[in-house]
């Protein structure tokens, strides 16, 4: 590990920016608390806090996540297929064959 003073800069898209502070304060809250937890209490009260922490990050990325997939798919509009008719002139579906 580098020395506590050394900093590095890191280039992100400004879309994950706000994950990337996440991250990193969730392992400067994790050093704290392994400071100042009680004796014998360390890896419970680290365990404790990331498992919550981390569920609630992951909670964040995956609705990241799934907004810019909702954001790509209305900026290319709806899937469009081909419909095909029958012999009575009535539309079908032709995954189930109901019009």
């Amino acid at each position: 590990m580098s020395a506590p003073d050394t900093k590095v800069t890191i280039e992100v898209a400004a879309q994950h920016e706000p994950l990337v502070r996440r991250a990193l304060a969730l392992v400067e809250e994790m050093e704290q608390l392994a400071l100042t937890a009680a004796d014998g209490q360390v890896v419970h009260e680290c365990e404790t806090a990331v498992i919550e922490k981390g569920r609630q990050w992951q909670n964040q990325l995956l609705n990241a996540a799934v907004a810019r997939r909702i954001e790509a798919a209305e900026k290319k509009g709806l899937r469009c297929g081909p419909v095909h008719v029958d012999g009575r002139r009535k539309t079908k579906d032709p995954s189930n064959g109901n019009s």
